[in-house]
């Protein structure tokens, strides 16, 4: 009988513990619910502020559920979300010994299908109870889209110190770590004249897939704003023979260019010359050793419009753009063998104020969706010819 009574004791106690776990997760769904349907000029704020005061509340064990609600694209609740974490972390480590799920944030730091922004702020709580964690954990994550420049920034620094320290072989090793993983300009440049430095030549352009070999004709006369409406021969048909009539009245024809600059970026004053209130378009095609998706990346000054193979897949209609690395990204999909683009790349009035400099320029890069460029040889001919 004693034995009887105590498994009912046993059994009412768990199914109790249970009940009260599930009520407790069920009212954090709600509380969580609630803040979901929050949004601009303060739409269901009041409640919001309740049921963030509420997750406020809980535990440190709270903490990773936190973080994967700010995942969010709502950002009037991603902002509550944070606002209850904030509480919780900043309670906890105002404490003599705070205690967090570490197993549970790490997990969340290296998980790429995470929210970048979300964990950053993972790792930086890590990095609040263990001060070496990023040390540790970041020369790691060459290959990860979200700390991929964090890394790359910590091989050039381990490769600057190897130098100081004369020890070349690892100053090598590091600035080549840095240069095959590098996705940004800045940071490849950086790299490959570290290696140059070290009597290590490296290739830019085919790194990042920069597109550095052109055809260019222009300008073409396009008054005041007109020119990304306007639409001029080159458009119907691209004949390298052609003689046009450009501004001023003036023949213009095609012109065979190759960008010197390190990060392929084209310069139409040096090509073409001065020029305002005018378009130029410049043609090339590359080599595709399959069918393969990719990603274009371009970059204008004043905007450009991009046709492959014949079929526009950007344009953007702004002007008084700086040709800033990867400012544009558009997936396109590559055909195997010979892929054509023509870009048109319009030059707007000069600025009102005189002093700002009237440039002209493009940049225009295939690569992957991480940004790794993709080997595309020029396929450019000596010989002109004619392209539909």
């Amino acid at each position: 009988m004693r034995r009887c009574l105590l498994a009912i004791l046993v059994a009412s106690t768990t199914l109790s513990s249970s009940w009260s776990a599930c009520a407790h997760a069920d009212e954090i769904d709600r509380q969580l619910a609630v803040i979901a349907q929050t949004g601009p000029q303060g739409a269901g704020s009041a409640a919001a502020r309740a049921a963030c005061d509420e997750l406020s509340s809980h535990r440190t064990d709270l903490v990773p559920r936190m973080l994967m609600a700010m995942e969010t694209t709502n950002p009037v609740a991603a902002n509550w979300y944070r606002t209850a974490f904030e509480t919780i972390v900043e309670r906890e480590l105002a404490k003599a010994n705070p205690q967090f799920p570490l197993e549970d944030l790490r997990a969340f730091v290296h998980d790429p299908k995470r929210a970048g922004r979300v964990r950053r702020l993972a790792l930086a709580l890590c990095d609040r109870v263990d001060k070496d964690y990023s040390k540790q954990f970041i020369p790691r994550m060459l290959d990860d889209p979200e700390f991929r420049s964090d890394a790359v920034e910590a091989a050039l620094a381990a490769g600057q110190q190897a130098l100081e320290n004369g020890d070349s072989e690892t100053a090598q090793t590091e600035f080549h770590q840095a240069f095959d993983h590098a996705r940004e300009g800045t940071q490849t440049t950086r790299a490959a004249s570290k290696l140059a430095g070290l009597g290590h030549k490296v290739d830019i352009a085919v790194h990042l897939g920069l597109v550095i070999d052109w055809w260019l004709v222009g300008p073409f006369d396009a008054p005041r704003f007109s020119g990304f409406a306007r639409q001029f021969p080159p458009e119907q048909q691209v004949d390298l023979q052609a003689e046009y009539v450009g501004q001023e009245g003036r023949t213009i024809g095609w012109l065979r260019y190759r960008t010197a600059d390190p990060l392929g970026e084209l310069n139409l004053i040096q090509a073409l010359g001065p020029a305002k209130e005018a378009v130029a378009y410049a043609y090339t095609y590359v080599e595709s050793p399959r069918e393969q998706a990719a990603q274009l990346r371009c970059g204008a000054d004043d905007n450009c419009t991009v046709w492959l193979n014949g079929q526009k897949v950007f344009g953007r209609d702004q002007w008084l753009n700086g040709t800033r690395f990867d400012r544009f990204i558009t997936p396109v999909q590559l055909r195997r063998g010979q892929n054509r683009i023509l870009v048109k790349i319009c030059q707007g009035p000069q600025h009102k104020d005189p002093q700002v400099s009237n440039n002209w320029s493009l940049q225009l890069r295939f690569c992957d969706e991480n940004g790794a460029g993709l080997v595309l040889p020029s396929a450019l001919r000596e010989v002109s010819g004619v392209s539909k």
